[in-house]
């Protein structure tokens, strides 16, 4: 026969074993940090695609980098010596109209540029937004 002291041991080491083998089992069959990793490349890859249609806004191909100064200024220069070329036979005349011609492009132009970085301030931030409250929504 087995001694009381014995018999209370013995539950004890039994469950002592069935907790380290939870444990144990619980560690190797979870998820590791790869799989963590994909499933957050993966998220965020899909979460910036909503972000982008929903805002408009593409953050690999941002349009803050493209000027339109340049562009109207050499547009108003053409146009204002056309311009002077047709209201006036001296060379003076056609000089003078590119001039103002181009500083009214240029003008116009940094008129644009302003507008156009507004723009994409407001969607970048909606991108920003949505963003966020997606990777929020899946756990991240």
């Amino acid at each position: 026969m087995t001694s009381k002291s014995t018999r209370e041991k013995n539950p004890r080491a039994i469950l002592l074993v069935l907790g380290l083998s939870c444990l144990w089992l619980a560690a190797s069959c979870g998820p590791n940090a790869e799989d963590i990793a994909q499933d957050r490349a993966a998220t965020e890859a899909d979460c910036s695609q909503l972000a982008s249609s929903r805002s408009g806004y593409d953050p690999a191909s941002p349009t803050s980098g493209k000027s339109s100064v340049g562009k109207g200024a050499a547009i108003g220069a053409a146009s204002g010596a056309v311009v002077g070329a047709l209201t006036s036979k001296k060379s003076k005349k056609v000089v003078q109209g590119a001039a103002i011609g181009a500083a009214a492009g240029a003008g116009a132009g940094a008129i644009k540029d302003s507008e156009d970085r507004k723009k994409d301030d407001q969607a970048a931030a909606v991108y920003q937004t949505e963003y966020q409250h997606c990777m929020k929504d899946k756990g991240f």
